[in-house]
């Protein structure tokens, strides 16, 4: 109970018990089930978890199915900005994430200084196919400057398979609210980013970060 005490001071107010599960088996090496951690959460933080219970109540479910045709069939790729503040300037931390759409395992997370220069975001795509050994069949992105070179070496790489009349074919554009990597980012949000903001705005509005200074970004 110490631990769920002291990771709801923390960043981890605002997990769930399945995430608060999680930390507490990878950052703490304690093998808890679930139950003990949810009873614990109960006890110290009775109210935020009684109110995450009603907020999931009260969701509407989404109607239609989602279906792919399996594991490394199709790479999701988006950039997340809202840690950067206003005009995405205030601060140098940019999110870009790759995710196998089948499984909902993020396979490439990144958090640099940009994440809209094709080159980086290129060279991210080449690590993960340099750690996986894999060749995803299809990537869903947006049709934004970033994704260029990326792009260009998932089409290079799939036409050198020889199974598609066209590899352009193997690149699906799409906003990023059709995106599945998408709801990770919500997810990412409600349960970490907001503190993460809280504390960056902190630093701001007592003047301990200058986001005209180099050193200080």
């Amino acid at each position: 109970e110490e631990v769920v005490r002291q990771e709801i001071k923390g960043a981890g107010k605002d997990l769930g018990y399945r995430a608060m599960t999680l930390k507490v088996r990878q950052k703490h090496e304690l093998k808890v089930p679930r139950n003990v951690v949810y009873a614990c959460m109960v006890n110290v933080d009775y109210e935020n978890v009684k109110k995450r219970a009603l907020n999931q109540n009260g969701r509407k479910k989404r109607e239609g199915r989602y279906t792919t045709a399996g594991v490394d069939s199709l790479l999701s790729i988006d950039g997340h900005d809202k840690l950067m503040g206003y005009q995405n300037s205030t601060f140098p931390i940019a999110v870009y994430g790759m995710l196998d759409q089948a499984s909902r395992k993020i396979l490439i997370l990144r958090c640099w200084t940009t994440n809209s220069n094709p080159d980086v975001v290129g060279h991210w795509y080449l690590e993960l196919l340099k750690e996986s050994k894999i060749l995803p069949g299809s990537m869903r992105c947006d049709r934004g400057t970033e994704t260029g070179k990326l792009v260009t070496i998932h089409g290079y790489l799939r036409a050198q398979v020889g199974d598609l009349t066209d590899p352009v074919d193997s690149i699906i554009y799409g906003t990023s609210t059709t995106n599945q990597i998408e709801r990770w980012w919500r997810e990412l949000h409600e349960r970490l980013e907001k503190n993460i903001k809280k504390d960056l705005n902190a630093l701001l509005a007592e003047n301990l970060y200058n986001p005209h200074d180099q050193i200080d970004r």
